[in-house]
């Protein structure tokens, strides 16, 4: 058998590329590109949280923002320090429960949210170039499914 040939007969059980890795690549390409339109803004990370906060109307507390993220409490607690010492949240104390902090966006996060909505649009635009908008919406409820389905292995890691 020729060198060649033998290069061309290893077989693999994957047929496809796995969905973990599809999502990490586009994941990457997505904030890079995120990070870079918005770094006038000066903060790295944590956009989407910040909207999150700001549709919150002042009434989301760090837990709510973990339920939404799907995330732990210590996660949430790294983003709103973060937010909260570049200046775009603040933590206000709940009068009804005094354990429970409300998360409340201050003025210069209330101005840079119209701009991260704007470039979350550009790149989803982009990224959804030619696909019709039924097939997005088939895309999302796909992915939610996915992890819905996947949350069985949760505990597998931690």
């Amino acid at each position: 058998m020729k060198n060649s040939e033998s290069t061309n007969t290893v077989k693999s059980n994957i047929v496809r590329e796995p969905i973990g890795r599809i999502t990490g690549r586009i994941n990457k390409v997505f904030f890079k590109a995120l990070k870079k339109r918005l770094s006038y803004l000066g903060i790295e990370h944590s956009f989407f949280p910040l909207l999150l906060i700001g549709l919150g109307n002042g009434e989301l507390t760090q837990q709510n923002l973990a339920d939404k993220l799907m995330t732990d409490k210590t996660r949430v607690v790294h983003i709103v320090d973060y937010l909260f010492d570049n200046g775009f949240v603040l933590r206000i104390k709940n009068k009804n429960d005094r354990r429970e902090y409300k998360l409340h966006v201050t003025k210069k996060g209330s101005r840079a949210i119209p701009d991260i909505e704007r470039i979350f649009n550009e790149l989803a635009a982009i990224s959804f170039k030619g696909l019709p908008s039924g097939k997005i919406a088939d895309l999302y409820s796909m992915l939610y499914t996915i992890i819905n389905n996947i949350s069985c292995l949760k505990e597998e890691t931690e």
